[in-house]
């Protein structure tokens, strides 16, 4: 099968490479992200950088930077409470990954379960008890967990498929400004 070549951020590419944080952002990426790439003939390929060594995404990155068929970006949580601003936090991830480039930085406000949150449909029975707002990107993991022990979910991984199974991309673009820029950065929006 032959892959039809997209040109983001002046790269052609056919391979996505999108550098996580966890396993959480991982599942997020293989259920909701990726559905989107491959209408647009992009293959994504999560990796999550936590479990492994700097040195070894450092190789990987220059791997992507140096190949015609491919590319990456690098997510990273915003950390406020840490970081002041995105440039800071970018930053300091480049000071992590020295092989990174700025521009392939994608800073998730404030975490990526703040994108989780932003495509919960509360009208569905099965998320009557989240009460969500107009804006999920202050949500961070432990504000989540909170709302998830006040449900009726088992646990985490329960809540996040289903949540992966109904996501609602129209409404996520409205309650969070992060992953609505990542939708238009790569031109995801229809």
């Amino acid at each position: 099968m032959k892959y039809l070549l997209i040109i983001i951020w002046g790269l052609a590419m056919n391979n996505l490479f999108i550098f996580v944080e966890g396993i959480d952002d991982k599942k997020f990426v293989n259920e909701v992200l990726a559905n989107l790439f491959y209408k647009k003939s992009i293959i994504v390929i999560p990796i999550t950088y936590q479990i492994k060594k700097n040195n070894d995404i450092n190789k990987q990155i220059i791997r992507c930077a140096k190949s015609k068929e491919c590319s990456y970006v690098f997510f990273s949580d915003l950390d406020s409470h840490s970081y002041p601003c995105i440039t800071s936090r970018k930053n300091a991830r480049v000071n992590e990954y020295n092989a990174l480039n700025q521009d392939n930085i994608l800073i998730v406000c404030e975490e990526i379960e703040s994108w989780y949150l932003a495509g919960l449909d509360n009208h569905l029975d099965q998320f009557k008890d989240f009460d969500i707002g107009d804006n999920t990107e202050g949500i961070t993991k432990e504000k989540l967990s909170e709302m998830i022990d006040k449900s009726s979910f088992e646990n985490k991984v329960d809540f996040f498929a289903e949540v992966c199974k109904t996501y609602n991309l129209e409404l996520a673009m409205k309650r969070n400004k992060s992953f609505k820029y990542f939708l238009s950065k790569f031109n995801l929006i229809d």
